[in-house]
């Protein structure tokens, strides 16, 4: 273009900003001072927007100098800009005394620096100047109304959730799908489903983001069936899904234990186009693991050539919370070899869990003494499982000095891991189940309950366990009475023994565990006709798992 003007420059220095090429746009508006060009208000706000984008304060400062300079500081459009930019860079002085100075305070620019206040965690002001712009008469746009409720998402607060979802209601804006979908993600953020379902359902227009946002909290909340049910009736609807769908489907097979469908959705996803997104491939490994699936994880896992930390981490959890402790700590050591990855939290839970599955002390206490190094040692996960893991090594008095060492940090998971560490110790596991309720106030579970039966059927106190259960817990479920099963193995309590497989089958008829130990309880005793007969009807049905094999100083022992 040979004759460049102030319009054309201008134009250029507006399209950059605006399309995110904020160094782009500052090129030439330098380029067009060099020329000694004078720079019109239209020029100014696109060079605002680009420094708002940059959030250099020194950059905005300066074009504030020259907005005044040039006498452009009246301009509505520039203040409010300017004022918005300030916001955007971290000033909210400088933001409130550009909206002071405006002769004429608009809609727009009143919920420019209400915005600004919440968007800098200022949350009382906004609120409070949203009030007084309210009694001036203004109303509302959904610009306003966004803000607001990122601000109620910030403060987590119901009461203040429900008086802007009333005003919405009354403006209105309920027509606005954006403003909809904010409604829809302040209440998933509060877990109020009853809430988050009735706006969904009264929207006339949802789009993908509708979609998505109750399907994460059905998932949040655990209802992964009824979020693949949401998941068809959106298909049905014909809208398309992204990513973010395919990954709360992906997060709903895992959590349902459901191989076959999660089959089908990687299927999808790599149809798609999105099979190789780094944040999908490790959904699918995290996945495979929790469906039990190694093979194929590992499969995902070695496919994809652009690992992350958090693909690493997925693969070794999900050896060691599969039993396969030793893969998990080849993967481990293999990862500290790579130059760009340093172990976090999540990782180093991995590791202590392979190191209680091989029982090995002495790496337990190696990696506890990374946590300390790596600054891990207070956090509640690490913590957690070097309470277990000591416990599995048989060093319960230093699983003891970690859980004292937690202090406030202590939670259910801490407490069952220390009662369960306790296992033998029968008088030492009451005593801390009775501080957890007494001193501390906690009100246990049906999975404390179920510690301590264990660790009253184990010790061989089999008529306490049973008592206990029948005290404290009602409609005893299958893991308590697996627990007593288990007592009678050790024990050799037949009569006992058959009574819990009939009440596990009562309530899990489709399981072989009950079987297996009833088997060995028989086996215990020498009924072997009996234990045979029993695992006979499992292999006809399927439901016989291959033998395991152990490794007794270095030779393979099958246990078939």
């Amino acid at each position: 273009m040979p004759d460049r003007g102030v319009v054309s420059y201008s134009i250029m220095i507006h399209g950059y900003a605006k399309n995110g090429f904020h160094n782009k746009s500052m090129e030439l508006y330098s380029h067009m001072r060099i020329l000694g060009l004078p720079p019109n208000s239209f020029t100014v706000v696109g060079v605002i927007v680009s420094i708002a984008g940059l959030q250099s304060l020194v950059l905005g400062q300066s074009i504030h100098g020259l907005v005044v300079k040039n006498g452009l500081d009246s301009d509505m459009i520039v203040g409010t800009a300017m004022l918005d930019m300030y916001a955007k860079c971290g000033s909210m002085i400088h933001s409130y005394k550009v909206f002071e100075g405006l002769k004429n305070q608009g809609l727009i620019s009143c919920n420019a620096v209400v915005a600004g206040f919440i968007r800098n965690g200022i949350f009382e002001e906004g609120l409070v100047l949203f009030n007084q712009f309210r009694n001036l008469g203004l109303v509302p746009n959904a610009a306003s109304v966004l803000a607001l409720i990122r601000c109620c998402i910030a403060l987590e607060s119901q009461r203040l959730c429900e008086c802007i979802h009333g005003l919405i209601v009354k403006v209105p804006l309920v027509l606005d799908v954006s403003v909809n979908n904010s409604v829809l993600d302040m209440y998933s953020s509060l877990m109020d489903l009853d809430a988050a379902a009735k706006i969904f359902d009264e929207m006339e227009c949802k789009d993908v983001i509708s979609w998505t946002t109750m399907m994460g909290l059905l998932i949040d909340l655990e209802y992964a069936s009824d979020a693949l049910e949401l998941f068809c009736r959106m298909r049905d609807s014909g809208i398309s899904h992204d990513t973010v769908v395919i990954m709360n489907l992906i997060s709903t097979c895992a959590i349902l234990g459901d191989l076959k469908r999660g089959r089908i959705v990687h299927a999808q996803a790599v149809v798609c186009g999105f099979g190789s997104e780094l944040t999908l491939v490790n959904s699918l490994i995290a996945m495979y693991s929790k469906c039990a699936d190694l093979n194929s994880s590992r499969t995902v896992f070695d496919q994809t050539t652009q690992k992350s930390l958090v693909s690493w981490t997925a693969m070794i959890l999900g050896y060691a919370q599969n039993g396969h402790p030793r893969e998990a700590l080849n993967l481990l050591f293999e990862v500290r070899l790579e130059e760009n990855f340093c172990l976090d939290s999540t990782m180093l839970v991995g590791a202590l869990i392979a190191s209680g599955g091989l029982a090995a002390l002495e790496l337990c206490q190696q990696l506890h003494c990374f946590a300390f190094e790596a600054g891990f040692s207070s956090h509640r996960p690490v913590q957690n499982s070097l309470i277990s893991t000591y416990s599995k090594c048989g060093s319960v008095e230093l699983a003891h000095n970690v859980f004292k060492e937690m202090g406030y940090l202590q939670d259910i998971v801490s407490w069952n891991a220390i009662i369960n560490g306790h296992a033998g110790l029968v008088d030492d596991g009451l005593i801390i189940f009775n501080q957890m309720v007494e001193e501390n106030r906690i009100r246990p579970s049906q999975e404390h309950y179920g510690c301590v039966v264990d660790l009253l059927a184990r010790a061989g106190c089999l008529p306490d366990a049973i008592g206990f259960a029948s005290k404290f817990l009602e409609g005893t479920g299958p893991d308590v009475w697996r627990a007593l099963l288990s007592g009678c193995l050790v024990h050799g309590n037949v009569g006992l023994a058959e009574l819990a497989a009939i009440r596990i089958f009562e309530q899990d008829p489709e399981g072989s565990d009950q079987v297996v130990l009833l088997s060995n309880v028989y086996a215990s005793v020498g009924r072997f006709q009996d234990a045979e007969s029993l695992r006979s009807n499992l292999k006809k049905k399927g439901l016989l798992k291959n033998p395991g094999i152990s490794l007794l100083n270095q030779i393979p022992y099958d246990f078939g």
